[in-house]
């Protein structure tokens, strides 16, 4: 009998959402250095690359308990892309959340009591998020957007002397884009959600009335640029914001209206994180 051949090393990297890691190592260094006014010696080592790593290993936990807990929706939504069950089972699967979730922690207590507690906090709710909170109206589109958000004001920890690092405003920022793109990934997953009765916002008020809400959060995100722009007086904030972010918003107004099919709703919600990127970049020129 031919030996069962073990999951490949790529298949637990493909679960931790590699793009989305990099958006956060990215978002985290920009505003760790924004914030220390891109003087090196006033971050505080090693607490920046601890809190850092803690912030990884959480939101990869969550990730990959998301794929465990999702098996049965992955399966009409994405049977492609699956993983768990498929790839790598579902008790490997569990060791390998078990391995992140405890990392999260030793970093996050190494970092400070009130860190590593944050940490346990925020591990409990994706936890709850992924077994409960996905399927209802709302409240788990809220929940992740608020942790985006959380993630640039973790960078604060790891700088000395802190100037003004706009953390409020990058955390709104983070939050509307986050918000709209989860009401798009819920109208692209619309039938494996209705296979689990969820009660999603798509399922409960049609897709038509999402696409709405999705260009009013765009249609906030593109005001709150505005005041940011008028705020910093920046003449290259301005024109890097207006071209990155406030432009690109109307094409996606477009997208949006125009859409019919799953793979449109995909693209628009994986360009939707492009648009993060450049939301994020923009605190260079402030």
């Amino acid at each position: 009998m031919e030996e069962k051949r073990k999951p490949a090393f790529r298949y637990y990297w493909i679960l931790l959402r590699p793009a989305n890691l990099g958006i956060i190592i990215l978002t985290m260094g920009l505003f760790m250095m924004h914030a220390s006014k891109w003087n090196m010696q006033n971050l505080r080592w090693p607490d920046a690359l601890f809190v850092l790593l803690a912030v990884l290993f959480t939101a990869a936990a969550g990730y990959v308990i998301n794929d465990i807990l999702d098996i049965e929706e992955d399966i009409i939504n994405k049977p492609e892309k699956r993983i768990i069950a498929k790839h790598i089972s579902i008790k490997s699967g569990l060791v390998f959340y078990g391995l992140l979730l405890i990392s999260s922690l030793v970093f996050g207590f190494l970092t400070g009591l009130s860190m590593g507690l944050v940490c346990a906090l925020i591990s409990v709710l994706l936890y709850f998020y992924s077994s409960d909170l996905k399927g209802t109206t709302l409240w788990g589109n809220f929940l992740v957007s608020l942790m985006n958000g959380v993630v640039v004001f973790f960078s604060a920890q790891g700088v000395d002397e802190k100037f003004n690092g706009y953390f409020a405003e990058y955390a709104f920022l983070a939050f509307l884009i986050t918000l709209a793109r989860e009401v798009v990934k819920d109208i692209e997953d619309l039938e494996g959600d209705k296979a689990k009765e969820y009660e999603t916002f798509p399922i409960l008020y049609g897709p038509k009335k999402s696409v709405w809400l999705c260009m009013g959060l765009l249609t906030l995100l593109n005001i709150h640029i505005i005041y940011l722009i008028t705020e910093s007086k920046n003449l290259y904030f301005g024109i890097f914001s207006t071209v990155f972010v406030l432009l690109p918003v109307f094409y996606f107004y477009y997208q949006l209206l125009s859409a019919q099919e799953k793979a449109e709703f995909t693209l628009i919600q994986k360009r939707l994180k492009w648009l993060m990127v450049s939301g994020i970049l923009s605190v260079i020129f402030l």
